[in-house]
């Protein structure tokens, strides 16, 4: 019998965009200083500095960052914004994102922070099991390559057509005869790093997936499901052998509910016949979350995205 359970020791981080209104003569690098010196008056170790790739700092929980792609809305003439990228440290699993990120978020929140179209939220997660077997990359690009429709579903209309987040090819087989991570990386080094799943970091020091589909979003309950739903679309390309699909499926209801199955978010006695009750959990919110974006409205136009 197959059981989808919670993988609560897989390794992630995350990076949450958004902005502040800047009310005062402080320039945006003192803005950053001083949210870092909340963040740090309240037990999450935080550091400001620019845009960087490198690692948060040893003994930091959070980083705080400028990006230039972040801007805020602009429907209030004369106002100016605090840009801003909150990154977190390699947290051990899931135990240690509730740990950091729900404080995070609602000090965020409470100090005013807002999210716009251009901001995004992203996670990388661990897949190390590619140093002893580089196929498990070709299960998960088979994977999302046959739901990445249906995953747009589950996203924000602004992260469906933009340069933050793009589709992989849609050409089926990609990668199907490679073997080792050589071949996988000549095959896929040209696939860009601003794809809704970028896999340039499998072929590094630490093999991790980074998940950019989802919208910018301060609310913990979006992140935290968004988070199981990335583990488990993960942990099922690593433990399953995903085969190549004929055809990506349509966004659909019925198809969502095969993902649903498929991966493990919702019981099936031909798949997964026991889930973890968190992740059956999350599996009822991602359904309510198609539901809002996917339901037509008088012009048969999606839903607004609603997000905060």
């Amino acid at each position: 019998m197959l059981i989808a359970e919670l993988n609560k020791t897989r390794r992630l981080g995350v990076e949450f965009e958004f902005v502040f209104p800047q009310l005062a003569t402080a320039d945006s690098a003192d803005a950053r200083r001083v949210f870092a010196e909340i963040l740090t008056a309240n037990g999450l170790s935080a550091v400001a500095r620019g845009y960087s790739h490198a690692p948060v700092p040893q003994g930091s929980d959070l980083c705080i960052e400028y990006d230039a792609s972040v801007a805020g809305p602009s429907d209030i003439r004369g106002l100016k914004w605090v840009t801003l990228e909150m990154k977190s440290r390699i947290l051990t699993g899931m135990d240690d994102w509730e740990r950091i990120v729900p404080k995070a978020l609602a000090i965020a929140r409470y100090l005013g922070g807002r999210v716009h179209a251009s901001c995004g939220h992203h996670v990388h997660v661990e897949l190390s099991e590619v140093r002893k077997d580089p196929t498990v990359i070709r299960s998960l690009v088979n994977v999302v390559q046959r739901y990445e429709s249906i995953i747009h579903g589950l996203i924000a209309p602004s992260r469906r057509n933009n340069s933050y987040a793009l589709k992989l090819p849609v050409k089926t087989g990609l990668a199907a005869k490679c073997q080792t991570l050589d071949q996988f990386r000549q095959t896929l080094g040209s696939i860009p790093r601003n794809s809704g799943v970028n896999l340039t970091h499998l072929f590094g020091d630490s093999p991790r997936v980074e998940y950019r589909w989802h919208q910018a979003s301060l609310d913990e309950a979006k992140a935290r499901h968004w988070a199981r739903f990335l583990l488990r679309l993960t942990d099922h390309a690593a433990q399953r052998t995903c085969k190549t699909a004929s055809e990506q499926l349509v966004n659909d209801r019925t198809n969502l509910n095969r993902m649903l199955t498929t991966i493990g978010l919702k019981v099936n006695s031909k798949v997964y016949a026991k889930v973890a009750p968190e992740l059956r959990e999350t599996g009822r919110f991602l359904l309510r979350r198609w539901k809002s974006f996917n339901a037509a409205t008088a012009d048969g136009a999606p839903n607004s995205e609603g997000d905060n």
